[in-house]
């Protein structure tokens, strides 16, 4: 016999009895305020009296440390969701990291806490997602890291050495970020974008301060300046230090002038920013057809506000810069093309001539040995290889040279041996260098390797560009300890690592000619 399962009313049970007629309390839970006892109330609302207090005791006791603790979590709750265009931000906010005093000698851009949290998020997530992000070319980057840390131990002053070395631990792990988020075409493209659009902002600042001068006079922007720019961009020991020791004034005809810096510390600085990511934006100008025009007058501008900083070691770096491009790309080039840049050189070359002779004048004293500044600069590499030879295999210690020349120099010296490759050799030992040029040797022979293929020609010529503008001025300037333009090389360097797969994964090819824009 088949019996049909009765459902009972919600107020009867199996024995036909209610829990409130059998006298018992119904469980509740804490899950609903509005239904949770007074006793469980109460403690829900201690427990948010105590939270409070000690957020309020933190915030009050640790205020920095605090906010600091606060932003970062709510940063990487973004950086995790959005990892991709949090790595396009961090690169366009680069050019204008505000500095942090975390004491009173110490001061840290905020570019570098950045990188390190957006690395650490893109590490757990590989990790997570069981990702590969170990490639063969970074393991050189590693060695000279590795190398620059062993220096630290025959350091004078060891405490100089390993601040030096965390600026590379804060910043090299942007040449892995690149590597690993930068892997297809299109992602190329907003990456060269993302750098013309704040490269533009930049320029425009260093443009409008230069030009301020002729308005308002030379001391009150300089005072502006030092007063107002210093201790926001560089920090305020920095800041103090720039300004008691500042290049930011040029004699011209026999008048002080201000050079173009913008939030650059030196008008060097801003030379080596403005020489790197112009070669990408002329890159950018073959890439994409229906922006072509504005990005060559981004360019030309560009180029402008670095000839406004009247670095000689910038101007040496953007000629060799621009023969290398013009040697490499000449063959691709389609006859339009080259007529067209045949004619931005002479016109270029015309307009030095007329109206740029102090800038024509600073460019061709940089071969007259006799002249004050390059005398003084080959002593100085005189002085630099003396000390180089008697410290060869492990040299004097990351950030020691200055040390070396004098015991009373103190750590924010401007003593360098003005010449980046002398300066690895004199800290890091022969070692150091060879890993140095190993790494720089190796992304080069990775873009010239795809400057023969038409899927990536222009990228492939535009990284090249700018590293050969590194490696020249490099000659005349130790930028690697700028947190802003070691950033830069390590995006250079980590683009040109990844070229080959950029390649492999994109699925579209541009045309074996590179065409000149319509006119």
């Amino acid at each position: 016999m088949k019996f049909n399962k009765k459902i009972l009313p919600p107020h009867q049970n199996v024995t036909g009895v209610s829990p409130l007629m059998s006298g018992r309390e119904p469980k509740r839970h804490c899950s609903s305020v509005a239904d949770a006892n007074p006793w469980c109330g109460g403690l829900l609302a201690i427990c948010f009296l105590a939270a409070v207090l000690f957020v309020g005791f933190a915030a009050g006791v640790f205020p920095l440390v605090f906010l600091l603790a606060a932003g970062a979590l709510l940063l990487a709750v973004f950086f995790s969701f959005y990892t991709q265009a949090a790595f396009y931000l961090l690169v366009a906010y680069l050019p204008f990291q505000v500095a942090l005093n975390v004491s009173g000698d110490i001061d840290l851009l905020s570019g570098r806490l950045l990188i390190l949290l957006l690395f650490l998020v893109w590490i757990l997530k590989n990790f997570k997602e069981r990702k590969p992000f170990w490639q063969k070319n970074q393991a050189v980057l590693i060695l000279f890291f590795i190398i620059a840390a062993i220096s630290v131990l025959v350091a004078q002053n060891q405490g100089w050495a390993i601040r030096k070395i965390l600026v590379f631990a804060s910043i090299f792990p942007l040449f892995f970020i690149v590597v690993g988020l930068v892997g297809t075409r299109e992602q190329l493209k907003k990456v060269f974008w993302v750098i013309a659009g704040s490269a533009l902002a930049a320029g425009l600042i260093a443009f409008c301060q230069f030009l301020a001068q002729f308005v308002f006079g030379r001391e009150a922007v300089f005072n502006f300046w030092s007063q107002r720019v210093a201790s926001l961009f560089y920090g305020q020991a920095f800041g103090q230090a720039v300004v008691q020791n500042p290049s930011w004034l040029v004699e011209i005809g026999g008048q002080p002038l201000m050079r173009a810096i913008g939030l650059f510390p030196d008008p060097h600085m801003l030379a080596f920013y403005l020489g790197m990511v112009s070669p990408l934006i002329l890159a950018l100008a073959f890439m994409e057809k229906k922006y072509r025009i504005f990005l060559f007058v981004v360019f030309g501008f560009l180029l402008a506000v670095l000839l406004l900083t009247f670095s000689r070691g910038g101007y040496l770096g953007l000629a060799g810069s621009i023969a290398v491009m013009t040697i490499f790309s000449w063959r691709q080039l389609g006859h339009k093309a080259k007529i067209f840049i045949s004619s931005l050189f002479f016109v270029a070359a015309v307009l030095i001539v007329l109206a740029g002779a102090p800038i024509a004048d600073r460019f061709f004293s940089s071969f007259d040995l006799a002249e004050g500044s390059n005398s003084s600069r080959i002593k100085i590499w005189g002085e630099a290889l003396n000390q180089a030879k008697q410290n060869i295999l492990l040299g004097v210690g990351l950030g020691n040279y200055p040390l070396s020349l004098n015991f009373n120099e103190k750590y924010r010296s401007a003593v360098t041996s003005h010449n980046l490759y002398l300066d690895i050799l004199v800290e890091t030992g022969i070692f150091g260098l060879l890993a140095w040029l190993w790494f720089l040797g190796g992304a080069a022979r990775a873009v010239l390797k795809e400057t023969k293929r038409a899927a990536l020609a222009a990228p492939a010529l535009g990284v090249l560009g700018a590293l050969i503008y590194f490696a020249v001025h490099s000659f005349f300037e130790t930028a690697i300890f700028n947190p802003t333009i070691l950033a830069f090389f390590m995006i250079i360097t980590g683009l040109a690592a990844n070229l080959e797969k950029i390649r492999i994964n994109s699925k579209s090819q541009i045309p074996n000619k590179l065409q000149s824009p319509k006119l």
